[in-house]
């Protein structure tokens, strides 16, 4: 379990997330929260746990919040409280390589019998899918490439991610060989459209609206896009 460093004399809040600590995405909130805890008088610490045993953690007492989960989180664990000003948008797409298969609604994908994946642990996405598909349709992947290599290889039909996440995997191609250039993933449809937002443990609820006023005007001023920028291109130079 990883543990960044604290700040000395202050009362700390500690976070969780659903990426690891080495992620451009998780560094970029740490940047943001570390910001505005010293706004509001707290020190700042990150625990690096997996995505199911973070939301333990805070439920347990454990951990203060979740630096990023969907809006609709809430509905899947009530006792969790969402600071309503959210950090970014969240798209659900489906990708394809091959250019016989079309995408055009749900239920086209299930009454033909389409294989698709999507990547394990997104709860959310994992939810709708089982919601529109045949349970034999539907297998996962730990890891985007892998998904994404499986499209190349015919082995799949469809592949359904964060839309996010798929462009980092090529915004960071060159950190990996897993996909050849050819048959070419093509993004073929929206399928969710959300948003992603800081949650926080009961005891940790007052804070939510001083969260979300320090979080707005941050992005007020530009801040919160500059961090994101500034995370993903650290990630890209130091990954060559």
């Amino acid at each position: 379990m990883l543990r960044t460093p604290l700040a000395l004399g202050s009362e700390r809040l500690r976070f969780v997330f659903s990426r690891p600590y080495d992620n451009p995405r998780t560094q970029w909130l740490i940047k943001v929260y570390t910001e505005i805890c010293a706004n509001l008088g707290f020190g700042f610490e990150f625990i690096d746990v997996p995505p199911r045993r973070a939301t333990a953690l805070v439920l347990a007492g454990e951990a203060d919040g979740e630096l990023g989960r969907t809006f609709g989180f809430q509905s899947i664990y009530p006792k969790l409280v969402r600071v309503e000003e959210p950090n970014n948008a969240v798209n659900f797409c489906v990708y394809g390589a091959n250019p016989s298969v079309k995408f055009v609604t749900m239920e086209d994908v299930r009454a033909r019998g389409l294989r698709c994946e999507c990547r394990r642990g997104i709860t959310e996405l994992e939810t709708f899918l089982s919601e529109h598909l045949n349970a034999a349709q539907l297998s996962q992947a730990v890891e985007v490439w892998q998904g994404l290599k499986k499209l190349q290889l015919r082995r799949t039909d469809l592949y359904f991610d964060v839309q996010e996440a798929v462009q980092d995997y090529f915004y960071f191609r060159e950190c990996s060989w897993a996909l050849t250039d050819t048959p070419e993933i093509h993004e073929l449809g929206l399928i969710l459209s959300t948003t992603g937002h800081c949650y926080l443990s009961q005891p940790r609820a007052a804070l939510a609206p001083r969260i979300a006023s320090a979080l707005k005007e941050m992005k007020h001023r530009g801040k919160v896009s500059t961090y994101l920028s500034d995370s993903l291109l650290a990630y890209k130079l130091r990954c060559r």
